[in-house]
């Protein structure tokens, strides 16, 4: 992984018989199926009671600029409902793209608008009764858990722009926070959105130029927005390529930190080491300092004629001093990592775990870890020889405000290279180095795709 990361990620011109992210599992999937008879291996816990949906680019027609970013969405969904799986099924995103490439009919109030309109195929969310996929940039599209796109979603027109692949929603209080960057100005805004799922504030932030804003951060009181080296760059849309963006060593690194409940541009910015963060595991108030854990890389994005990009990635912890305007790094773990997710009841408070992928081996997603950030330990799970992680998801057992912290299942879509096929991994999270307690061979391909949800009966 530390070693092709960047040729994953950077801008390259390449046939597509040679992409490296179109071979193996990186390659999409051609069909959309119902499997209904699925082998599970071991017992499902009984408490699992819903939709695991999974969400990622599935390209019909890539070209020789194709990014592992870019594609028609598609997700696919495994129900499951008191210890049985009823079903597989997976489906493209109904988007004028795929209407074009496949014939598939548009779903209703899709605009094809410029910077508007998405593939919907980076991540999926359940809020305020809806569920939303979402992408890099563009309105979401409102799915059902049945995997039917009921249209783009605007909030009922309140909300303008883009909204980001990475909402946080605040494990006590339910409310949706999230943000949308673009390309033209007003390059970033910030969006609330109450419990039940209406848009109740939304802000312009002051940028000097567009930058690639993949997530950020969110705690009870603040959220954190990462201005980082990866820049827009449109004279890249010139030439083809798909994604505008790319590492620029002159752009100044930059933290801003601004109050919940903001209805003006109050950002405070802070100074940051040159990095990039594609995703944090979780932030929170220590007081009058924020503590923050994201995967850091030193350089990413670097373009095709450059090849100084510093390899790796390391799960660190800032903790920012927001009245004296410093940033003090600290790193947890020096293992290549990524997809970092916690018990979403702790979303936007203080955690104790974090789960990510160990980012190394052949296939690239060699298995996951389980970070105790309290004692300092890192527990490793081998999902197979031969096979390769999926973003681990947190499913709480119990809804009790007195349950631990880890007591819940981890779900990873799992790639076994042998048979070339799919399967979900079901783990004791508290048991977490040991077996798996069910293995279902999904019977079909599920590709490399991003994030995911679990989405209660």
């Amino acid at each position: 992984m530390s070693t092709t990361l960047n040729d994953w990620v950077k801008n390259k011109t390449v046939a597509p018989e040679n992409n490296p992210v179109l071979q193996g599992n990186f390659a999409p999937v051609t069909q959309e199926l119902d499997i209904e008879e699925l082998e599970v291996i071991g017992d499902l816990p009984k408490a699992l009671n819903g939709t695991l949906l999974r969400n990622g680019p599935n390209p019909v027609e890539p070209n020789e600029q194709h990014h592992w970013f870019s594609g028609e969405g598609m997700l696919h969904a495994l129900r499951i409902n008191n210890g049985k799986v009823e079903r597989y099924r997976n489906r493209w995103v109904r988007s004028p793209s795929i209407e074009q490439s496949k014939g598939f009919t548009a779903a209703p109030g899709c605009e094809p608008e410029l910077m508007i309109q998405g593939s919907g195929g980076v991540s999926v969310v359940s809020h305020g009764g809806r569920v939303l996929a979402l992408g890099e940039l563009g309105y979401p599209f409102e799915m059902t858990t049945e995997l039917d796109t009921k249209g783009q979603y605007n909030f009922a027109g309140a909300l303008q722009g883009n909204m980001t692949a990475h909402p946080k929603i605040d494990g006590v209080t339910g409310e949706m926070i999230f943000f949308g960057y673009d390309v033209l100005p007003p390059f970033l805004r910030y969006h609330e959105a109450d419990s039940a799922g209406s848009l109740t504030n939304s802000v312009e932030i002051n940028l000097p130029r567009s930058v690639m804003m993949h997530d950020f951060g969110a705690t009870a009181t603040r959220v954190i927005f990462m201005d980082m080296p990866v820049v827009t760059n449109l004279e890249l849309i010139a030439d083809g390529v798909q994604l505008p963006f790319e590492w620029d060593d002159n752009h100044r690194a930059r933290l801003g930190i601004m109050s919940r409940g903001s209805t003006t541009d109050t950002v405070k910015w802070i100074d940051a080491d040159p990095c990039y963060v594609f995703h944090p595991l979780n932030s929170y108030d220590d007081g009058d300092k924020i503590v923050m854990d994201v995967v850091r890389y030193e350089k990413l994005f670097t373009n095709e004629k450059s090849g100084d990009f510093n390899k790796g990635s390391q799960l660190v912890r800032w903790t920012i001093d927001v009245a004296a305007g410093l940033i003090d790094t600290h790193v947890l773990s020096d293992r290549n990592q990524e997809f970092p997710r916690i018990n979403p009841r702790f979303e936007c408070h203080p955690h104790r775990y974090g789960y990510v992928i160990a980012a190394d081996g052949a296939l690239g997603f060699e298995g996951l870890l389980k970070h105790d950030l309290k004692v300092g330990t890192t527990q490793y799970h081998d999902v197979g020889n031969n096979h390769a992680a999926g973003e681990p998801v947190f499913v709480p057992s119990s809804e009790k405000d007195s349950a631990a912290e880890d007591e819940g299942y981890i779900l990873s879509v799992v790639y076994d290279a042998t048979s070339h096929t799919s399967e979900l991994h079901v783990l004791d999270a508290q048991n977490f180095a040991g077996p798996a307690l069910a293995i279902v061979k999904l019977g079909t391909r599920v590709p490399y795709g991003f994030h995911g949800n679990f989405i209660p009966a």
